[in-house]
């Protein structure tokens, strides 16, 4: 049955890509471009040539092209005919309902504002098609005119990297006489070199300072020639000298003269810098005054004057702390003007979330002769919203079926009158998992929580005078919070106080941050809970034994930690750029109780343990909207010094939507130990079968992930990944054979599952569906590891143990 199944498929799947073929729909003398790549290339990187391509081939899959058969199918049901007569509609819609508003101008500008958004998605439906036009793509009839300006594209641009003596050409292949296959053929030889540099600078302040940054140039002899290198060179060049009080400085002043006649595969560089037109030197500016205004004009009131540091903070009412504010600013009375210090001045200030936004104006000043040049700066600050709401309403899903959660979160600003922020948050959700008892019921787990947080844009300790790290966004937090987790095996409550001192860096003073540091000096949690299901303690004392029990880690206890988190990320939001993230989060705890602190309160268990959880990950663009994505996540937790187990919350789990997919959350391991449980089959009989329902925690953790992400319809991406992974004990275990860490097995006991995924990117959020299967489960018997012959479609969409369907918000890494 399942083979007659498996057959029909695949004859419906061979007919519609057949009828995805759209030579039917060409003309006479039409033919479909499908195909255009470069070959030949060794040092240019292939997806620069491909960004340069005039017309773009149709895509093709399995030898179909299935989104230009999308394209032409939502063509049947496009008229711009309709189209226009709708515009024509709204037009004399809007144009009668301002005639009816009269004199009201702010109904008026309403009505346009409405009307006019309704005629541009029109005007954008008139010109890019329906929905389902604009998911496909539109047929590539191949040009070749348009052909040849790819060709001139790609000459001008392998010439602006140095290959002047490239050889390009390009062989044409028509297959099914409708079909165009392309291949460019092109041939970089040897690039030009830099062979010699030299300045020609009438200035001769400029020339010194240029030549005393020439061991920081782009530009070095023996490198390739590159036009992009070039421009960087001029923009390192314009802003050393606006850096250096040079105001009136522009990029146009910079010149570079290229000689490669000289020698043969060389190129003499000669840079330029002009002398202003009326002028032999290029004029220094000072600062003179600075007034930092933080409050909006009211006209006809004279501002108040206070003046801090050399600083002249003008307000109609001074609400913010200058000492503050001081700590904030790089522009000073006396120094030379520059734009780094200008630029960084207003980071800082939007980095503190007081002020809805900021600039820095400059306006020269009336000399009495024309041998000083001075400059009074006005620092403008517009006060954001003293309070602001945000709230998030959404579905958890972690199994089952999904359930609702919300989140409202309330911020004040400037609480004292040092740009400190307070927050206050409540939350709270539902979600629905499998019962223990019954798999294919579903238990409702509830989850709610409290926090609030103050946070100080200052380091704050003793004897630092609020200036240490004051170059790198410095916050202090205190932070406090209630969790209370009410679930079919048990409930918990978490109390939270904790102090956390932040700071980041960027790799240089004008690019946004990339390293986050978090040093949390004090932590103290208490936590209270009950075990309420007899089958989820009865398998805790089963699987607890020694000293390590994890039937102790439940027990109400005081978890107090000293920790530090580390964050190197180079990425956006979007995940587009070629980037590396790097996250490590280290914790020790209990050591209040070595340094002679008693946290014994009414008995409360003290955990001391240490924990440290490394996570690298790689983000490589292929061009065309493809990626390529990599992730190692590890990770070692232990009781220490006196510490008999670990709280629940600080093992590591495998499996889930961010983990190894084809394992459902917490799942996973441990290692090659297999639970069992016993049940009753259909006939009443007791017999002992895999338990795939009890949490798996672990104290080492080890997986990795791999990605290929595509785009393949408009704002509908998918994926194909293998994701491989498990969690392990640090010491053997009688009653859990297998479930240790041993260097000379634990490859083998790595889980494999692949699949593929969808993405629907819908700008605010990234909604996610991932189809998992297992490939390797270590906790078979050997001979029955490999599980990925038990595939079947349908079990995606039933109770299985074989594949899932994992739904997420955001990318999984």
């Amino acid at each position: 049955m399942r083979s007659r199944l498996y057959i029909a498929a695949l004859s419906f799947a061979m007919l519609g890509l057949h009828a995805c073929i759209p030579t039917k729909n060409l003309g006479e003398n039409e033919r479909l471009l499908v195909s255009m790549e470069p070959t030949g290339l060794k040092s240019v990187d292939p997806a620069a040539i491909q960004e340069l391509y005039q017309q773009q081939p149709n895509r093709m899959v399995l030898g179909s092209t299935p989104y230009l058969a999308l394209y032409n199918f939502g063509k049947k049901f496009y008229d711009p005919q309709k189209i226009r007569q709708r515009m024509e509609k709204q037009e004399n819609r809007m144009d009668r309902k301002i005639e009816e508003a009269g004199t009201d101008t702010v109904k008026i500008n309403k009505l346009r504002d409405k009307f006019n958004g309704r005629i541009d998605r029109l005007k954008n439906k008139l010109q890019e098609g329906n929905f389902v036009m604009q998911l496909g793509e539109p047929p590539a009839i191949y040009d070749s005119l348009r052909m040849q300006e790819t060709m001139d594209q790609i000459e001008i641009y392998l010439n602006s990297k140095g290959y002047f003596n490239n050889n390009l050409s390009y062989t044409k292949d028509v297959k099914q006489e409708k079909l165009v296959y392309i291949d460019i053929n092109i041939e970089e030889n040897q690039p030009y070199v830099y062979s010699e540099l030299s300045y020609d600078i009438k200035d001769p302040r400029i020339l010194r300072i240029v030549e005393r940054s020439q061991n920081r140039s782009l530009l070095q002899t023996g490198e390739r020639y590159d036009e992009e290198q070039l421009t960087q060179e001029r923009d390192r060049l314009y802003e050393m000298l606006r850096n250096r009080g040079y105001y009136d400085f522009a990029r146009a002043y910079i010149e570079f003269e290229v000689d490669t006649s000289f020698a043969e595969n060389t190129a003499r560089v000669k840079t330029i810098v002009q002398s202003p037109e009326q002028d032999s030197t290029h004029k220094v500016y000072t600062i003179k005054n600075v007034y930092f205004k933080t409050d909006a004009d009211r006209f006809g009131i004279p501002r108040d004057t206070l003046e801090y540091n050399g600083i002249k903070y003008i307000a109609y009412e001074h609400k913010y702390s200058s000492k503050i504010l001081d700590k904030k600013v790089d522009i000073y009375p006396g120094q030379r003007y520059s734009q780094l210090r200008t630029l960084t001045t207003q980071r800082k200030l939007a980095d503190l979330d007081a002020f809805q936004f900021n600039n820095v104006f400059y306006t020269k000043v009336q000399a009495p002769t024309d041998s000083s040049y001075e400059l009074n700066a006005l620092v403008n600050a517009l006060p954001a919203k003293k309070f602001q709401e945000t709230a998030e309403l959404g579905m958890n899903f972690t199994e089952k079926k999904p359930g609702p959660f919300s989140s409202l979160n309330l911020r004040v600003r400037n609480v004292f009158g040092g740009a400190e922020n307070l927050d206050f948050g409540v939350r709270g959700g539902i979600e629905y998992q499998a019962s223990l008892s019954d798999p294919d019921q579903a238990v409702l787990i509830r989850e709610f929580g409290l926090n609030s947080s103050l946070s100080f844009p200052v380091i704050l300790l003793p004897f630092t005078r609020k200036n240490l790290l004051a170059d790198f966004s410095p916050r202090t937090r205190f932070y406090t919070g209630y969790n209370s987790e009410d679930r079919q095996e048990y409930v918990r409550s978490t109390y939270e106080l904790g102090l956390d001192y932040i700071w980041q860096r960027a790799r240089s003073s004008l690019q946004p941050p990339v390293m986050q540091f978090i040093f949390s000096p004090v932590n103290f949690n208490i936590v209270q809970g009950d075990i309420k299901d007899i089958g989820f303690r009865s398998r805790l004392e089963n699987n607890s034994s020694g000293s390590r029990s994890l039937l102790g880690s439940f027990d109400d206890g005081i978890i107090s930690f000293i920790g530090f988190n580390f964050i190197y990320n180079t990425n956006d939001f979007t995940q587009t750029r070629n980037a590396r993230f790097f996250r490590t989060l280290v914790e020790l705890g209990g050591l209040t109780k070595e340094l002679g602190l008693n946290l014994n309160v009414n008995n409360l268990r003290t955990y001391q343990y240490g924990r440290i959880n490394p996570d690298y990950r790689r983000y490589i663009p292929l061009g065309n909207k493809r990626y390529f994505v990599y992730r190692i996540n590890g990770g070692v937790a232990s009781p220490m010094f006196s510490g008999q187990t670990l709280p629940y919350d600080k093992f590591f789990f495998a499996g889930g939507a961010s983990s190894v997919r084809a394992w459902q959350s917490r799942r996973l391991g441990l290692g090659s130990y297999a639970a069992l449980t016993v049940k009753e089959d259909t006939e009443g009989n007791k017999v002992i079968v895999r338990d795939y329902d009890i949490e798996q925690p672990g104290e080492v953790l080890l997986e990795a992930n791999m990605e290929y992400r595509f785009n393949m319809f408009s704002f509908i991406n998918g994926a194909l990944f293998v994701d491989a992974g498990n969690v392990w004990l640090l010491n053997p275990d009688a009653n859990r054979p297998g479930a240790d860490f041993r260097f000379n097995r634990f490859y083998k006991e790595l889980a494999v599952g692949t699949g593929f995924g969808l993405r629907f990117d819908l700008s605010v959020l990234i909604l996610r569906f991932d189809f998992a299967t297992k490939v390797y489960d270590p906790a078979q018997w050997k001979n029955e590891r490999f599980v990925l012959p038990n595939f079947n479609l349908g079990g995606f969409f039933t109770t299985n143990n074989q594949s899932t369907l994992q739904i997420g918000i955001g990318y999984p890494f």
